[in-house]
């Protein structure tokens, strides 16, 4: 049997090398033997010395045996013919034996042949094998052959001695000269480097019984595969049971076969054979059962629904909500059918729930009684809207607000809901009703209402503050027939509902105080325009006559006083504009401008004011004429008693463009950008405080025109000032078929 090239066993090499010189020694000694013998008169005995090449020649190359006989034939042919003494009968008898070698060579490299296929058969097999193997000899102890599996397995590269003890290999080997047949022996072997190399072994005497064949299968990887595995489900096993989320193994629905930790904490058991055996249903409450049912057949079919909701049991019997997600395993060989049930315990989740309920009908209450109470800039109309919302959304029968005074030790009814007669128009804030004081910052109570006041149908009132920026500025009293208090909820929206309402109240309070201010200065601004312009009035006509009867001296100091008085007059007649300007929106109608324009001209009787096409018609107000004068009365002041004024008015489409220029002394070009800004004078060292302008602008803008200023001679602004200003032109229906409004 021959050996794998890469892995000859120490003695190989010195076995082939025998066999070689067998053959040659044998054929050299049958030659001269035959040689001998013949010479000396012996011919039986030679010629069976040639079998023995022959037969070595022909088992190890069978391929050759034939050739290899012929050649022997041959010589031993020639040495009978060359020491036979002639017989012929000697010469018959010679062929006749070479006839005979060819047969027996012919014979013995048929049967190599064959050895020789079957052993091929075998080296294919022993060296193709997915399993490690090696023979050993019971007797020795030695391994006589190893296949390149075994070596890779062990660690020995293809130029390495093997070694030749088997008990070096394979240490559970006793080394006893019986061993019997082994199966699937779980062993280790040991490898080149000395480590332990784990396997699965089989070993089968050979059926001489001279050689053992031991097979081997490696079996690291899968030990590798199995620690692997052995950590994965450890890892799992602690995932699991650590989760929160509580895990079932039902077999398939109707009994629990395997549970975690946290499934045994939700349900209140001591272990996981408090669990383990139950039908899961069992767990469910007995409202939930049927919505489970089908939740189950619907996993069971295929379907992969939503995670659904149900109520759960305790052991103890006590009801819980959780979360239910099913998973089916269908069975998969010898693996059975399963159903993962993944409970999750959402009784956190409905309180969150619950509370963002509460928080947002806190919100959508609080947010509708401030709408209501910013509806209104009305105290007492803000104050109703918001109790009767109170009343309504909370539930209550009866409902009032009181307010404190600013100083005051009494509070007062400013708004009510309901028809119960205790209620007070004005309360003591150290009456009894109020127990003191109401409690800043927290809803108060009281209790026994009906023993204190029999004529009231309230059980018990709900006081609720109402903080200001300094202090309690009120309260908000509630009441209902039926109920004996308030819930904490509803005590968290009243608060809150207090602090809201408590901003509106400051607001509402400082409007009131604001609004009674600005009549007050109001009537002071009546009193000053009317009687102090009746005043300048009449101070103004009695300067006149005195001025056209004075002369020298006193017509000047006469000039300077009525100077001083038509300023006080332009004055307040600013500040009644500016009032009337401010205090709302503008109904526009039809003004011809010919009388407004000639009617503050005759004001100016010293003046040159010339005045083309004035007779359009604008839509303006009553308050159009201060354009005029205030232009026209800038142009004299500034201008001096020389200024020339003229006035165009011309009608371009649906409007009418007016210009007014004067000879005076203009306006710098870097001053006419800012020129219509509020108290922004001129140059000069006339007299203004700046509003004449800002009320020309004001009132141009008021009417939905514009207005520009420039030089009266482009690129001269010391040659004179010209305003160009546009109004809206009024069209009759009559011309148009349409009136502008």
């Amino acid at each position: 049997m021959g050996v794998h090239p890469g892995y000859h066993l120490a003695n190989a090499s010195a076995k082939e090398h025998l066999f070689t010189y067998g053959i040659i020694v044998s054929t050299l000694l049958a030659f001269a033997i035959t040689a001998y013998c013949l010479s000396a008169g012996i011919f039986v005995v030679c010629s069976h010395l040639f079998y023995v090449p022959i037969i070595l020649a022909s088992y190890r190359c069978p391929d050759r045996g034939i050739a290899f006989a012929g050649l022997l034939a041959a010589g031993y042919l020639a040495e009978v013919i060359t020491f036979s003494p002639g017989s012929g009968f000697e010469v018959v008898n010679a062929l006749l034996r070479t006839a005979l070698f060819l047969a027996v060579a012919a014979v013995v490299s048929q049967l190599s042949a064959r050895l020789q296929a079957r052993e091929s058969r075998y080296r294919g097999i022993f060296e193709t094998s997915g399993a490690g193997l090696f023979l050993f000899s019971p007797a020795t102890g030695k391994i006589e052959e190893m296949n390149r599996g075994c070596a890779e397995m062990l660690g020995y590269p293809g130029d390495a001695a093997l070694p030749l003890d088997a008990a070096a290999v394979w240490p559970g080997y006793a080394g006893a000269p019986g061993v019997n047949r082994i199966e699937n022996l779980d062993c280790t072997l040991t490898g080149r480097d000395g480590k332990a190399c784990p396997v699965l072994l089989s070993a089968n005497p050979l059926p001489d019984r001279d050689l053992v064949c031991v097979a081997v299968t490696g079996m690291a990887e899968q030990k590798r595969a199995e620690n692997r595995l052995r950590r994965s489900e450890e890892t799992y096993r602690v995932i699991l049971n650590t989760a929160d989320v509580g895990v079932l193994l039902t077999d398939p629905g109707r009994r629990i076969v395997e549970t975690n930790t946290a499934a045994v904490r939700l349900f209140g058991g001591a272990g996981p054979e408090d669990l383990i055996g139950r039908n899961p249903e069992d767990l469910i409450a007995a409202g939930s059962r049927e919505a489970a049912r089908v939740y189950r057949e619907r996993v069971l079919s295929g379907e992969t629904p939503a995670p659904a909701e149900c109520a759960f049991c305790r052991l103890d019997g006590s009801e819980w909500p959780g979360e239910v997600s099913a998973t089916h395993l269908p069975r998969d060989g010898d693996a059975p059918e399963r159903l993962v049930l993944s409970i999750r315990d959402v009784t956190e989740r409905h309180r969150v729930a619950k509370r963002m309920r509460e928080e947002n009908r806190r919100l959508s209450i609080v947010n509708e009684v401030v709408a209501a109470a910013t509806a209104s800039r009305r105290l007492d109309s803000l104050l109703g809207d918001s109790l009767a919302k109170i009343v309504d959304l909370l539930e209550f029968d009866e409902g009032a607000v009181y307010l404190i005074p600013p100083g005051s030790d009494t509070a007062v009814l400013h708004a009510r809901e309901g028809t119960d007669p205790v209620l007070p128009q004005t309360v003591r804030l150290d009456d009894l009703f109020c127990e003191t004081s109401v409690p800043a910052g927290e809803v108060y109570c009281i209790e026994g209402l009906q023993g204190r006041y029999p004529g009231s149908g309230i059980r018990a009132p709900v006081m609720v503050p109402i903080p200001g920026d300094d202090g309690l500025v009120g309260w908000i009293a509630l009441g209902s027939r039926a109920r004996k208090t308030a819930p904490e909820t509803e005590r968290d929206i009243l608060l809150d509902i207090g602090k809201e309402l408590g901003n509106v109240v400051v607001k509402g309070m400082l409007y009131e105080e604001l609004e009674t201010a600005l009549s007050e200065v109001n009537l002071y601004v009546d009193i000053l325009t009317h009687d102090i312009n009746n005043a300048n009035t009449a101070a103004m006509g009695y300067l006149q006559m005195y001025l056209d009867f004075a002369a020298g001296s006193d017509g000047a100091m006469v000039e300077k006083s009525l100077a001083a008085v038509h300023q006080s007059n332009e004055i307040i007649r600013n500040v009644s504009t500016l009032r009337r300007l401010k205090a709302g929106p503008v109904e526009l109608s039809p003004v011809p401008l010919g009388p407004v324009i000639r009617g503050i001209c005759s004001y100016h009787t010293s003046a040159r004011i010339a005045c083309n096409g004035v007779d359009a018609t604008v839509l303006a107000d009553d308050l159009i004429g201060e354009i005029f004068t205030n232009l026209i009365g800038n142009a004299v002041k500034f201008g001096g008693p020389d200024v020339e004024i003229v006035i165009s008015v011309r009608e371009e489409g649906d409007a009418v463009m007016v210009t007014v220029a004067d000879t005076g002394p203009g306006i710098p070009d870097d001053l006419k950008s800012r020129i219509f800004e509020r108290y922004q004078r001129g140059e000069t060292k006339k007299s203004g405080k700046g509003l004449g302008l800002y009320i020309v602008w004001m009132l141009v803008e008021r009417y939905g025109g514009s207005i520009l200023v420039g030089d009266r001679i482009p690129g001269h602004p010391r040659e004179g000032a010209a305003f160009v200003f546009t109004l809206p032109r009024y069209r009759p229906v009559a011309a148009t078929g349409e009136a502008n409004v």
